[in-house]
């Protein structure tokens, strides 16, 4: 399945885009935490479950206590002092590698003409991954950036010092959409090199075969890498609004344009979407893996609070 343009309709609008780092995202997901839910490689010491038990450990920093930390790493003479309580931080305690993997391709351009949607996939997906990317370094865990199209353009390796977010965030903002989309044998190599007991993070409109996806996806699960698939789409794709007769032109490859009347294919296109967004539903659960779907009509706070809510609840 691939996305389209019509050449008929109207363009999108250009609306203005804010910085990656949204403050009123940043606002409403600062104090919940990216927990694994697999076994990590680390120490019990950690915010995620460890495959180790512990021994003697060098303090590295302080942070902020909350809810289900063990009491007894209180600091109190910090809280003495700030009248809050902070927890001592070990050098190994940041057991989470989480490897983000944004889709670039040209497909991820689209921005439907209806003017429904604020911004492009891909620069809801860059929003997207900058906000995970901070989450992951404000609890102190290690992250990296992927992007790919056709092939990987960037790979930025995993660290966990704050600083670290520009980096990421540079890389993001270099992004642009262009090429077909290989993602299956991208997440190929991605399972060979980000090693074991990881978390990867995979954004993208996963329009793809799924025999070739769940291949690489199974690769992935093979590695221990516990797998985010966080799908995004525009209002077009979820309810083909058209309604006048038009070209509608394959934007990974234009060559690939049909006239069509929209009320005559309606019907069979939201049935085929339907069933591909079944299925990777189905392939995720299969192999247990958290999967979403996000709309970018959808404001990014309220959809991702609302991922992350029902991620934690299923934990």
């Amino acid at each position: 399945m691939s996305t389209f343009s019509t050449i008929s309709d109207p363009p999108a609008r250009h609306h203005p885009v804010s910085s990656l780092l949204d403050l009123r995202v940043l606002a409403g997901i600062n104090r919940l935490e990216l927990l694994a839910s697999q076994v990590m490689d680390g120490f019990v010491q950690g915010l995620h479950r460890s495959a180790h038990v512990g021994f003697a450990l060098d303090f590295a920093q302080h942070r902020q206590y909350v809810p289900g930390d063990d009491i007894k790493r209180i600091d109190w003479r910090v809280y003495a002092k700030a009248d809050r309580f902070y927890i001592k931080q070990y050098e190994v305690t940041t057991n989470l590698r989480a490897t983000i993997v944004l889709d670039t391709s040209a497909s991820m351009g689209y921005q439907g003409g209806g003017g429904a949607a604020p911004a492009t996939k891909l620069r809801y997906g860059q929003w997207l991954a900058a906000a995970l990317g901070y989450m992951v370094l404000h609890q102190q865990d290690t992250a990296g950036l992927v992007t790919f199209d056709s092939e990987i353009r960037e790979w930025i390796g995993a660290r966990s010092a704050p600083s670290h977010l520009m980096n990421i965030i540079n890389a993001l903002e270099k992004a642009t959409p262009a090429n077909v989309s290989a993602i299956a044998p991208v997440l190929h190599q991605i399972a060979d090199r980000v090693g074991t007991r990881g978390m990867v993070i995979i954004i993208s409109d996963f329009f793809c075969p799924l025999p070739e996806l769940s291949d690489a996806l199974h690769h992935l699960k093979h590695r221990r890498q516990e797998t985010l698939l966080l799908q995004i789409l525009d209002p077009d794709e979820l309810i083909f609004p058209f309604h006048n007769m038009g070209s509608f032109e394959n934007v990974e490859d234009p060559a690939d344009r049909l006239k069509l009347d929209p009320a005559l294919v309606r019907a069979a296109y939201l049935e085929a979407l339907g069933q591909h967004l079944h299925e990777m539903e189905h392939l995720a659960g299969k192999l247990n893996f958290s999967y979403a779907l996000f709309d970018t009509a959808t404001p990014l706070d309220q959809a991702l609070l609302h991922y992350l809510a029902r991620r934690l609840g299923s934990r």
